[in-house]
């Protein structure tokens, strides 16, 4: 009697297992993920687009190009797991004064950098986008 109730408790639980196994993921949303520049390092960020600050938001800046250098990606100053991360970037957007002469920026000093040396131009974009890094 006991082997027979465990065989059937064993059947029980490989059905349990099989039917859950077999449902697909859960789809919350279909977006790709789109390239940036954190430090010199490529990260991956989502693009939900723009949106309305509400009191309280916080923002970081976030470096986009309006005559980059073939590869250049947004450059983002902050990460997630920093005290100064939010997923809501105030866009810039960079400009090369000799377009000729542009090349590919990987980090916010660099982009300072170029600032500074008279290379670029920025102007804020008047636009706040959400953007979490993944």
């Amino acid at each position: 009697m006991i082997r027979i109730l465990i065989a059937t408790l064993g059947a029980s639980l490989a059905l349990a297992v099989a039917a859950t196994a077999a449902e697909p993921p859960v789809k919350h949303f279909e977006q790709q993920a789109t390239l940036g520049f954190f430090r010199g390092q490529q990260i991956e960020y989502l693009d939900f687009g723009p949106v309305k600050l509400a009191a309280g938001n916080k923002v970081a800046p976030l470096w986009t190009f309006t005559n980059g250098a073939k590869g250049q990606v947004n450059i983002v100053d902050t990460a997630p797991g920093r005290r100064n991360y939010s997923p809501l970037w105030s866009v810039n957007a960079v400009t090369w004064k000799d377009a000729g002469a542009a090349r590919v920026l990987r980090s916010a000093a660099a982009v300072r950098r170029a600032q500074a040396a008279g290379d670029v131009t920025i102007k804020p974009a008047g636009v706040v986008v959400n953007c979490p890094v993944i």
